[in-house]
C-alpha cells in the first residue's frame, strides 16, 4: 500500500457554503532555526460555484 505524500483537508467556499475538498503537500512546519519558514500557497476551485480558494501553510 502507497502512502500519499498530500494531506487530504476539507475547507468551506465561502460563496456558497460547500464543502471543498483539496490537499497540501507536507511542509517544515514552523522551525526557528531554519530559513524554510517561507509561508506557501496553494489554489483550488469550488467545484459547486466556481469560486477560487487560495490556501496558505508552512
Amino acid at each position: 500500500m502507497s502512502k500519499s505524500n498530500r494531506g487530504a483537508m476539507d475547507i468551506g467556499c465561502p460563496a456558497c457554503d460547500a464543502t471543498v475538498n483539496t490537499s497540501v503537500p507536507p511542509g517544515p512546519g514552523i522551525v526557528e532555526e531554519s530559513d524554510s519558514n517561507r509561508l506557501r500557497g496553494s489554489e483550488t476551485v469550488c467545484r459547486s460555484c466556481g469560486h477560487e480558494l487560495e490556501l496558505y501553510y508552512y
